[in-house]
């Protein structure tokens, strides 16, 4: 159930998710240039999700302790079964990045896990995820960065902190938010509008810089540290970011969906961003 989260200083959390000033110098980054840094895709085949449940393990067993070790290798549960899986892949090395799955219920309605981990939890019953159609709900987890794309480049001892960019690696700060992004697109995509998290709360409020604003439903409680329940509709998620990041976003659904799937996402974005003018 639960996102890789790290918990951040305040110097962190400002390379976690960067400011990018309007006026932009020739020496700044762009993020439409990620996708020549990193490659966007789904884990469909047998072994492109053991390579997602081999990077899980590492993050997850060998690295944090999350879970337990397992012989084989791979980090992998019942809920993978009905999940999305997302990767996203260095271009150079073809190495996986990063990876986060997208658990629905439109073959099985049971409860998803934030269900079971806060019932008896929840404190804003109108949001919690069976106030909606099961076709259109998921929950978003199992978000993990491979080490050596999140450690300081300074101390490679660093096991929770994301990853700082430098001239040779510009946009390693970049892959959770656009691992988020990813499963936002997938969320549009296949109608689960109404999406679930279970984070830490600093994590809920650095990514509200962005325009992805979580809505807390229920109390934190002590798993793997303080995280709690949130919502967040993906609707408003596109219509509440940043510019620069809803672009990020459009050029990694290229990379992930088909151009049918596209269209979906791209249809939606463009209404999101007219509301926004309109408004504004």
């Amino acid at each position: 159930m639960t996102l890789f989260n790290p918990t951040l200083r305040t110097p962190e959390q400002n390379a976690f998710v960067p400011t990018i000033s309007k006026e932009k110098s020739a020496t700044e980054l762009n993020l439409s240039d990620f996708s020549a840094f990193f490659q966007a895709s789904q884990a469909l085949s047998h072994q492109q999700k053991n390579n997602v449940f081999r990077l899980r393990h590492k993050v997850y067993c060998e690295e944090l302790s999350f879970e337990p070790p397992r012989a084989s290798g791979l980090e992998h549960d019942d809920d993978d079964q009905r999940a999305l899986h997302c990767a996203l892949a260095e271009v150079q090395s073809g190495e996986i990045a990063g990876t986060v799955r997208l658990i629905h219920c439109e073959q099985d309605p049971g409860p998803l896990p934030i269900e079971k981990f806060y019932a008896g939890r929840f404190t804003t019953p109108h949001l919690i995820p069976q106030c909606f159609p099961r076709e259109n709900v998921c929950e978003i987890s199992r978000l993990a960065v491979a080490a050596q794309f999140r450690r300081r480049l300074k101390d490679a001892s660093a096991k929770d902190l994301p990853a700082l960019s430098s001239a040779k690696q510009p946009f390693h700060r970049y892959i959770a938010i656009g691992l988020y992004l990813m499963a936002t697109a997938m969320c549009l995509e296949k109608g689960y509008y109404h999406g679930f998290v279970s984070i830490e709360p600093s994590l809920a409020r650095i990514l509200q810089r962005i325009g992805i604003n979580f809505t807390q439903i229920g109390e934190a409680i002590d798993f793997n540290g303080k995280r709690a329940p949130y919502y967040l509709d993906g609707r408003e998620v596109i219509a509440n970011l940043q510019p620069e990041y809803r672009l990020l976003m459009q050029t990694l659904s290229r990379q992930l969906l088909s151009k049918t799937e596209q269209h979906v996402v791209n249809r939606q974005i463009k209404s999101a961003s007219d509301l926004h003018w309109a408004i504004a």
